[in-house]
């Protein structure tokens, strides 16, 4: 029997994806390995006392693309050791903003917070919910309670029957569950707009001008949202339900914008 001619063409097109396919791992686990190594150091030179060494090594690893809730919590542990509350404070709410489930950050960020006198935005019941799980969690939760009611009810309406009290249940529980997966994504969306303040001290005024009245004090690791940019000032809603412009260099955001 005649072996079958294989196009030449397609074979070399398999090699060079199979090539490029280990260079990509290749490439992956090198830099994972780099990361892990320049993450080590840092440590080493926090547990040492050099605290500045430290945080330049964490720094260096966000501006790499390397950040995680521990690089985050470090360089939080390290900017209080250098007497920085407030970004000790921002560090500990970046933390706790990719894993909501971090024990120390949580209570490190109370102490320091009840240490401060910070003062923190109301919080709403869907923030609340929405601090329980990661974006990607409650994005996961959202699809697939939405297919399971939208299933659900096509089932319902193709089979015609009598007895889908269970089905209509399971229905309406799916439909429940997503909206509120929906609302935490909102809340968690609109959170975008949260920020600390990092300053040991300052005070949010009623125009953006030095000169202008003071709106509301707020001590370091205050919590703000950012409403609006003019040049170097920022316009905030403030703990007090007050409205205020703040220093640009007084405020970060927990969640840095991207360029």
């Amino acid at each position: 029997m005649p072996k079958a001619e294989r196009n030449p063409s397609l074979s070399c097109g398999r090699t060079l994806r199979t090539i490029a396919a280990l260079l990509l791992a290749v490439l992956a686990l090198g830099t994972a390995s780099s990361w892990a190594g320049e993450f080590e150091t840092a440590n080493q030179a926090y547990d040492q006392g050099k605290f500045s060494e430290a945080k330049g090594g964490y720094e260096k690893l966000l501006e790499s693309g390397s950040g995680s809730a521990n690089i985050y919590y470090n360089l939080g542990n390290t900017d209080f050791r250098l007497g920085s509350a407030g970004r000790a404070i921002l560090n500990y709410e970046r933390t706790l903003a990719l894993n909501p489930h971090h024990p120390e950050a949580r209570a490190n960020l109370k102490l320091l917070r009840d240490q401060n006198g910070a003062k923190l935005l109301p919080r709403t019941w869907n923030s609340r919910v929405a601090a329980l799980l990661t974006p990607q969690v409650w994005t996961m939760v959202a699809s697939v309670t939405g297919w399971i009611f939208a299933f659900g009810i096509v089932w319902i309406v193709i089979s015609r029957r009598d007895d889908n009290f269970g089905l209509w249940t399971f229905s309406l529980a799916s439909a429940l569950v997503c909206a509120v997966a929906l609302v935490s994504i909102w809340s968690i969306a609109k959170d975008q707009t949260l920020a600390v303040i990092t300053a040991k001290q300052t005070e949010a005024r009623l125009a953006p001008a030095e000169s202008a009245g003071v709106a509301e004090a707020l001590p370091a690791g205050s919590q703000v949202r950012v409403l609006s940019e003019r040049g170097e000032w920022i316009y905030c809603e403030l703990p007090g339900l007050g409205r205020g412009w703040i220093p640009d260099g007084a405020v970060e955001r927990v969640r840095p914008v991207k360029s």
